[in-house]
């Protein structure tokens, strides 16, 4: 390790090492398929603190040609948390990262629940997360499809618009009922 290099982690009651931009949850995967979720909310309640260490449920939205996007219920079916999440972006970053997490025996995802106000963690809780979830992630995702009319490679503006579309025709808990 270079002496110019530094090890990010991750502490509760600590300030994020991570600039959080807007609010709402932001899932990345590292190379070697690690899932990392970061939370920015404005000053979380204890309920919502406490929730964080609760039950989690995953599902994947499913748009057509669109890349399926994470979504979360926390503690029952009152908290939703939407992680869209570009494939093509990621594989950039972190190349190979796919074929790391589908060949991993047990996923957990590190969640990170961050007072956005504050740019506090608040809680971090190891989230198991089922085998067919990471299948299903692993074969919407894929980022070696060509893309063509029925399975499109969007860049950064154009993931980033449709996400907006989706999310201004359906709410989360709308969306968390229609996904699978």
């Amino acid at each position: 390790m270079q002496p110019s290099e530094e090890t990010i982690q991750f502490e509760e009651g600590k300030p994020c090492p991570v600039k959080i931009e807007g609010h709402g949850g932001g899932l990345s995967i590292s190379p070697n398929g690690d899932m990392l979720l970061l939370a920015a909310i404005p000053s979380p309640t204890e309920q919502k603190i406490q929730s964080w260490g609760g039950k989690w449920r995953a599902k994947l939205v499913a748009e057509s040609e669109f890349p399926s996007i994470p979504i979360f219920a926390i503690d029952g079916d009152d908290w939703i948390l939407e992680a869209p999440c570009n494939p093509k972006q990621l594989e950039e970053e972190a190349p190979g990262y796919l074929e790391a997490l589908y060949a991993k025996e047990e996923v957990k995802m590190a969640a990170m629940l961050v007072d956005s106000d504050a740019n506090i963690i608040k809680k971090i809780a190891y989230v198991p997360l089922d085998e067919m979830f990471i299948e299903r992630l692993v074969m919407s995702w894929n980022p070696f499809k060509v893309g063509d009319q029925y399975n499109k490679i969007f860049t950064p503006e154009e993931f980033a618009s449709k996400v907006g579309e989706i999310f201004k025709m359906r709410n989360s808990k709308l969306l968390w009922t229609s996904s699978w």
